[in-house]
């Protein structure tokens, strides 16, 4: 997907994202984009001769050029580059909860929706399938996050429960479809499965963890994660928490 910006709101993403600057010279032009994902930010500046004083042409040739179109090698603090083996990006941290962010005023992290469960009350509870019990968790960032790994703990499960994760645009938001062509969300809709009907039975004190060696991409601060238990309609008994593992930008608003 690609949006149009002006070369001052280009300069923001740079910084504010840690984007690498890419461009193309033609005879008349500069082509200049940042690539997040799968969305480029696109601009284009007018080549003058001479150079116009002040203009967006002069700002990049004499402070951007230079430096665009060459990859960022991570450099530690002794000034040696470096490789790295693992998924989470320079500019992320690592955090672990079992918790949303509190959303709205004020905004902070880690006070929001508590990802547990318990069917011993009809809190969170939502429209099953015939025969079963369901309940709903929903919960959101307030930063973009990439989501890495996740572990279960849950007790007096029956025979036939089983976990979901889901990934949800909220209705009046964009997301990509299949051939990545944007689409405006009429309702909440669920555009990725993170755990798809992950049974589980009897008691995990310890935990199960859902491993995996790389983190999925950047999930806008927009969008919401549903978690959804499932269990037959008898049971009134089990309960459960989730924790789940994150890359974010910050663990707190400081």
């Amino acid at each position: 997907m690609e949006i149009q910006l002006t070369w001052a709101q280009i300069k923001v993403f740079i910084s504010s994202k840690k984007l690498s600057l890419q461009y193309i010279d033609y005879p008349k032009m500069y082509r200049v984009w940042l690539q997040e994902n799968n969305v480029f930010y696109m601009t284009e500046i007018n080549i003058e001769t001479p150079v116009i004083s002040g203009s967006d042409q002069e700002d990049f040739e004499l402070n951007y050029k230079a430096t665009a179109n060459v990859p960022i090698v991570p450099i530690d603090e002794d000034g040696k580059s470096y490789v790295r083996a693992e998924s989470r990006p320079l500019d992320m941290t690592t955090y672990f909860t079992m918790a949303g962010d509190k959303i709205g005023t004020p905004q902070d992290i880690g006070e929001g929706s508590e990802i547990k469960w318990d069917f011993s009350n009809a809190v969170n509870d939502i429209t099953p399938p015939s025969g079963f019990k369901k309940k709903r968790i929903e919960f959101q960032f307030i930063d973009g996050i990439r989501l890495k790994e996740g572990t279960m703990y849950f007790y007096n499960s029956p025979e036939g429960a089983y976990l979901d994760l889901q990934v949800v645009c909220p209705a009046g938001q964009y997301y990509l479809d299949n051939n990545d062509s944007p689409i405006l969300a009429s309702v909440d809709t669920v555009i990725d499965r993170f755990v798809n009907k992950y049974f589980i039975s009897g008691n995990c004190p310890m935990g199960d963890e859902l491993n995996t060696e790389a983190a999925s991409a950047e999930i806008p601060s927009t969008y919401k994660f549903w978690l959804d238990v499932t269990t037959i309609n008898t049971d009134i008994v089990s309960y459960g928490h989730v924790s789940v593992e994150v890359y974010r930008r910050r663990t707190r608003i400081l």
